[in-house]
């Protein structure tokens, strides 16, 4: 919410200053500027605690596969249930890729293979961790 707050603040700020800069006869002419912000989404921040089962067993499961597990924070689907305290993740499932949500936005399926191994080995851990709870 205080980013939220900060940057309507600043967007503000900046539509005023320009405003106040502008020349009598072009603000006549053109107008001033306006804004409006509109909220598209609300994915609150969360994360997984360090000494989650879930964690855990990603990390397992990344040392069976020779692969560092390299937590960090981002604004994911797991957003969401990780803020009413369902533990969550959001991982890559193999591949390399670019330009993410842009026109230029590439994959390239390297490794793909190892990527649903990943996947396929936190599903079943997981699976046998809740059947033992």
């Amino acid at each position: 919410m205080r980013l939220e707050v900060a940057l309507h603040r600043a967007v503000e700020d900046a539509v005023a200053h320009w405003n106040a800069l502008a020349k009598p006869e072009a603000a006549r002419s053109r107008g001033l500027l306006a804004f409006t912000i509109d909220k598209i989404g609300d994915r609150p921040a969360a994360y997984l605690p360090a000494d989650s089962a879930l964690l855990d067993a990603l990390r397992a499961v990344d040392r069976h596969l020779g692969l560092r597990t390299d937590p960090r924070l981002g604004s994911t689907d797991a957003n969401i249930p990780l803020s009413l305290g369902v533990p969550a993740l959001s991982m890559g499932a193999g591949g390399e890729g670019g330009g993410a949500h842009t026109l230029g936005e590439w994959y390239f399926a390297k490794d793909r293979e190892t990527g649903l191994k990943r996947v396929l080995l936190l599903t079943l851990a997981m699976a046998e961790w809740a059947a033992e709870q």
